[in-house]
Parts: C-alpha cells; structure tokens; sequence
C-alpha cells in the first residue's frame, strides 16, 4: 500500500512541475542570437507585456528566463518521394522554426516538441531528410539560435493550431492562423 501512494504522489509532483513550467509572453518576433546571420537577415522587435501563451504564426513566444521561439507562417510542401507521415494527405504545409536561447543556461533541443491539428484532427508531422534536414540536437548555447523547418500533412491549410512545448520545464504555447 505504501508504495502505491509512494508512486501517486511521484505522478501528482511530475503533473505539478508540468503544468506549472516557466511562462511565456508573445511578441512580433524573436531577439536575434549572436550567431545570426547579417543584421538586415532577421528583423528584431521589442516584446510585449501581453503573458498570453497564444501567438499567431509569424509571431514569436518569449519565456521568462529568455527563451524564444517564432514559428513562420505556413506555406505549401510538396514532400520528396521518399518522406515519412505522409500517408492519406494531399495537402501539406511548412513551417520554419526559430528558436532563440535568451536565458543564462544552455539549452537542450532534443526535448523540443510540436503537434498541429488541422480542422478537426491531429496532422501528422512529416519526416523528409531531403528537403527539411534534421531537427537540431546540439546543445544551444546562450545567446545563439538555431533555424530548422518542419512539415505536416494537413486537411485542412487554413484552419491550423500549432502547439510548441520547448521542455518539460516550459509552458506550452499555440500559435495559430
């Protein structure tokens, strides 16, 4: 019995730290890194003091500590020939992702998650190593940033909500067309 409760309350303390991550505000778009490219590449808009966790597409997000993420406006795909998660869609969509580490501490991409529903169900995200790359895993130091794009398969291009969790530390954010 003891080490059932032992075991609830480990569940009720990892929901707690979840739902209860480091907030975000939304802003125009993200700061720039410093290992951006030239200065007239990416423009660079103050912040907002809205604490909303809600941001259109082309928007970007900006957490307490500084982390920020922008995701691009959605535009048409054609996925390669040989891509994954494409089965049963004939519209597809891209994004380009941004992510810039704001805070004092290095951050670690690979816990970086993403779903995106369209009309009334879930997409599925696209694997196609010829034309999207990989998703980053190197260790995102302070003050740098890091671009990559993701595709999904949609039913619907003009009804899409985006859900981004950077960690398990962080507050989900949606962003939305």
């Amino acid at each position: 019995m003891m080490k059932k409760i032992a075991g609830l309350d480990l569940c009720i303390a990892a929901l707690t730290v979840t739902a209860c991550g480091t907030p975000a505000s939304h802003s125009d778009s993200a700061p720039t890194g410093v290992n951006a490219g030239s200065a007239g590449d990416s423009e660079q808009t103050s912040g907002s003091d809205t604490q909303s966790a809600d941001a259109a597409f082309g928007t970007a997000c900006t957490w307490d500590d500084g982390l920020s993420v922008e995701v691009g406006a959605p535009e048409a795909f054609t996925p390669s020939e040989y891509a994954a998660g494409t089965e049963g869609y004939s519209q597809f969509v891209r994004f380009t992702v941004r992510i810039v580490n704001g805070t004092s501490e290095n951050w670690d991409p690979s816990l970086f998650y993403v779903t995106l529903q369209s009309g009334n169900q879930e997409a599925s995200q696209v694997y196609d190593s010829q034309q999207l790359g990989d998703s980053p895993t190197t260790t995102l130091l302070p003050g740098r940033e890091v671009e990559y794009s993701i595709a999904f398969g949609v039913n619907d291009p003009a009804d899409l909500v985006m859900e981004v969790a950077p960690d398990l530390s962080y507050q989900n954010v949606i962003f939305h067309n």
